[in-house]
């Protein structure tokens, strides 16, 4: 239904209008009166009528400043005036406010339905017009994110000139700056956890988790996400709230964990400058590709500690516990499947944490430490310089990566 509106200081004349043409078998409902300019203009705010009928001569605020402030408020709106022949010049000043029509006191049925049809043929012709330009955004939207998904897969690959990554990123307004974050994220369909026995579609499931990605790196601009085969998605972010960044990993396993009951794999690495992507997304691969082959055993423990390093008592008992298998058991099946003792694969980690932290300029070093899971900077500093040969402060000036 069309909404009309009726504004005129006469009861009879509003009472009239309303009753004047069987307004519903036309499509038209008459929503609202007012007796003044002021309640018109309150009103009209907020029902939004369609069609209005307005008096010129009204208390508080007269019919033309009445339009005047519609047409900024509402310039959908398709405005009849409504005069006596002593306001005919007020009528012709409306006129040239570009109201739509004016009828003239008292108003005569048949011209009151001819101006109204009159009216209605144009609301439905720009009705239809705004939803094919609506149809129209939707699909240039939709063909948007195809050609900006495309574009980033082919960038990660390999398949473009530094020319044609430039002009591209500059198209899709993907103006990359600061720290940059590239993460690679694997929904594990055939592994579920808790009381879940739902077997997922990897289909679906990939589409579903990228759509949590989706939402949960909104804070992150600019951001995109995209699928790159074999069940994967990808994301590249301006990463400048770093802080948040690294409990982005975390939230993400837990919102999917909670919601479709299975766990993800995912690689993350932080990255000063755009043009080191290939690479690092190449890196990232291997590493997701080697976590695949792992046992449920070595993941699940794996995860733990990518979870709960933080902990300066972090040890193999307690994982042990948590995944209920003999201590000796996960030692041996760490070196097995990883090449590493426990406190190897923990140190790894905490050391890749760090770095990451040391990307972000405000956190001391000793704040660091204790974010890992070191009570002491100075131990801290030592491992990490036995790690990648650098302390952490010369590892901060240095802005390296690191690869275990």
């Amino acid at each position: 239904m069309w909404k009309l509106m009726i504004a005129d200081d006469e009861p009879r004349i509003r009472n009239g209008l309303r009753k004047a043409l069987p307004w519903e078998d036309k499509g038209i409902e008459v929503a609202a009166e007012a007796e003044n300019g002021l309640e018109a203009l309150e009103i009209a705010k907020i029902i939004r009528p369609d069609i209005l009928f307005v008096d010129i001569n009204m208390p508080l605020m007269n019919g033309l400043e009445l339009i005047e402030r519609l047409q900024e408020e509402l310039p959908e709106c398709i405005i009849i005036v409504i005069t006596g022949h002593d306001e005919f010049l007020y009528a012709q000043k409306a006129v040239r406010l570009s109201v739509f029509d004016y009828l003239l006191k008292p108003v005569q049925k048949s011209e009151l339905s001819a101006v109204t049809d009159k009216a209605l043929q144009v609301l439905s012709k720009e009705r239809i017009e705004q939803k094919y330009v609506h149809w129209m955004n939707h699909k240039l939207e939709g063909s948007s994110n195809y050609l900006r998904e495309e574009f980033m897969r082919k960038w990660l690959t390999g398949k473009l000139s530094d020319e044609q990554i430039g002009e591209e990123l500059q198209f899709f307004q993907l103006l990359f700056r600061e720290t940059i974050g590239l993460l690679v994220v694997k929904p594990l369909s055939k592994i579920s956890l808790g009381s879940s026995n739902k077997n997922w579609d990897p289909v679906l499931l990939e589409f579903a988790v990228k759509n949590v990605m989706g939402e949960l790196l909104q804070h992150f601009q600019p951001s995109v996400v995209f699928s790159v085969g074999k069940g994967m998605i990808a994301a590249v972010v301006q990463a400048a709230d770093i802080a948040r960044w690294m409990t982005f990993h975390t939230e993400l396993e837990l919102i999917v964990k909670s919601h479709f009951g299975v766990g993800v794999m995912i690689c993350h690495v932080l990255l000063d400058d755009s043009w080191e992507i290939q690479d690092a997304y190449l890196n990232l691969l291997s590493e997701l590709n080697h976590a695949s082959a792992l046992t449920p055993i070595i993941l699940t423990a794996k995860k733990y500690l990518e979870t709960y390093y933080y902990k300066e008592d972090l040890s193999l008992s307690e994982v042990a516990e948590q995944l209920k298998v003999d201590p000796n058991y996960l030692s041996k099946l760490l070196k097995k499947e990883l090449g590493k003792s426990f406190i190897d694969c923990l140190t790894d980690i905490r050391i890749k944490k760090a770095i990451q932290y040391l990307n972000d300029p405000n956190p001391k070093i000793y704040e660091i430490a204790e974010k890992v899971g070191y009570n002491s900077q100075h131990y801290f500093s030592h491992t990490f310089k036995k790690i990648t040969g650098f302390s952490p402060l010369e590892y901060r000036k240095r802005g390296d990566s690191y690869e275990s």
